[in-house]
């Protein structure tokens, strides 16, 4: 029993609130749930006597939360082991049980929960994590999807978002050539840098024809063009960053304009701090501090708004494998809350993560255990981006042609696409996947597949 000022706060009111009545009193409502199958959960306001009774289990089904009422309490039943010894015996056993029920004969569980070996736990609902799928509701269709999730089987089915969806390259508004970076506008608007095309689409969602905004089509040094985009950046003023790799420079792009200014970068190949090798991952911070990923130069550089020479922020030129070195990034990622800089250290098969502004020492959040398909290894990961929800590192693992989600501070990855985890009409695999981003409210995960000259969106939940 919780103390006075709390209610419970269900994932999902429609399918886990039973009633919704009048008690009298506190132990009136535990009554009510008590005698109500499914009932594991109430909370009871002494002042308006107001009794809730929800299916389901704390853990999983919601959270304990403070009330507007400061005689609000909340309760649970507890499951206990021998409440359960009669599983599997005569249905005589448990004719009086509220536990179990009787089932061609025998004593088994009750409807919406499954058996652990030693009680009938609840079972779950939409994303929470699972192993088996007798712990997702099986009433609602739910299976435990290989990325470990109760979900839709159908939600392991990707949807071809830009691109053609066989794979066919084009120079078309609806076609691409070697898609590489992309970004999320915050109208959830999706932008592919096409690297072969030379240029930036955009494509709003629910279209799939796009319109260029920044390039030409033609390969060029001019301010209107490009040559070789990689990464991106779409700012919150849906302002366009681009990575003009070929160009060896950073291009912005103010919103709707049709030449781009340059704001880093020297021109031509170099390893000063005004100049880079080949340049892979971008990302730009809420101040308009620049990350880029210089591939050959096994560094990440940050330049400031206005600010020709750049600072090194992860890696030291050469390559290796020590926490302060790296070896060929090609991905970057900026946390602006906790100052965070992720990066995708390619040839090290790992994940970096710095402190910016304290160390230059990475820590390793994924990977780092020799290279491999294992679900503790990466292989060549291209990209990686972070949930602003669930803190979850998302993974482009290339080499493994899947991508990879490492829930935080976890030791271990599931599968969420690629590797026989996504269904497609034409692939049970991802081929070249380079970049990945999640959509506005991490319901999507899009996926550039440059080999295939498309972009996946597959939900997530």
């Amino acid at each position: 029993m919780s103390s006075k000022g709390f209610e419970f706060s269900s994932i999902d009111d429609e399918t886990l609130l039973l009633f919704d009545t009048i008690a009298q009193s506190l132990i009136s409502c535990f009554q009510i749930c008590h005698s109500t199958t499914y009932c594991y959960i109430f909370d009871f306001d002494h002042q308006s006597h107001r009794c809730r009774i929800f299916e389901g289990d704390i853990t999983n089904s919601g959270s304990i939360v403070a009330s507007l009422s400061s005689s609000s309490h909340v309760g649970s039943i507890k499951l206990y082991p021998e409440q359960f010894a009669s599983r599997g015996q005569s249905c005589s056993f448990c004719q009086k049980s509220r536990y179990l029920t009787c089932v061609n004969g025998t004593c088994q569980c009750q409807a919406h929960t499954y058996f652990d070996g030693s009680i009938c736990q609840i079972q779950k609902l939409l994303g929470a994590n699972c192993i088996i799928n007798a712990e997702c509701r099986l009433d609602l269709n739910y299976t435990c999807l290989p990325r470990q999730q109760c979900g839709l089987a159908s939600m392991q089915t990707a949807t071809t978002v830009a691109g053609y969806g066989n794979g066919t390259g084009g120079s078309s508004l609806s076609a691409l050539h070697f898609p590489t970076g992309l970004a999320v506008g915050v109208d959830n608007s999706l932008y592919i840098a096409d690297y072969g095309n030379n240029r930036v689409i955009k494509l709003s969602e629910g279209s799939s024809v796009g319109s260029i905004v920044a390039g030409t089509g033609i390969s060029g040094n001019s301010a209107n063009q490009l040559n070789g985009p990689t990464g991106l950046h779409v700012d919150a003023s849906l302002n366009i960053y681009v990575a003009d790799s070929n160009n060896f420079r950073i291009m912005f792009w103010q919103r709707n304009s049709s030449i781009g200014v340059k704001v880093a970068g020297s021109g031509v190949s170099g390893s000063t701090l005004n100049s880079f090798s080949t340049i892979a991952g971008l990302f730009v911070d809420l101040q308009g501090n620049i990350y880029l990923c210089d591939c050959n130069n096994h560094r990440v550089m940050k330049f400031a708004p206005n600010v020709t020479n750049a600072v090194n922020v992860a890696g030291t030129g050469v390559s290796g494998s020590s926490s302060y070195q790296l070896n060929m990034p090609y991905g970057v990622y900026f946390d602006d809350v906790k100052s965070y800089l992720y990066v995708a250290d390619y040839n090290n098969h790992r994940i970096q993560r710095y402190t910016v502004g304290v160390s230059t020492n990475g820590t390793t959040v994924a990977g780092g255990n020799g290279v491999g398909s294992g679900s503790q290894q990466l292989y060549l990961p291209y990209s990686v981006c972070v949930s602003k929800i669930t803190n979850a590192i998302y993974i482009a693992d290339s080499g493994n042609n899947r991508v990879q989600r490492w829930s935080s501070e976890a030791t271990s990855g599931v599968t969420i696409a690629g590797n026989g985890a996504l269904t497609s009409n034409y692939s049970t695999s991802l081929f070249g996947a380079m970049d990945i981003r999640l959509s506005i409210n991490d319901t999507n995960l899009f996926v550039s597949e440059m080999n295939y000259n498309r972009v996946w969106r597959f939900k997530l939940v």
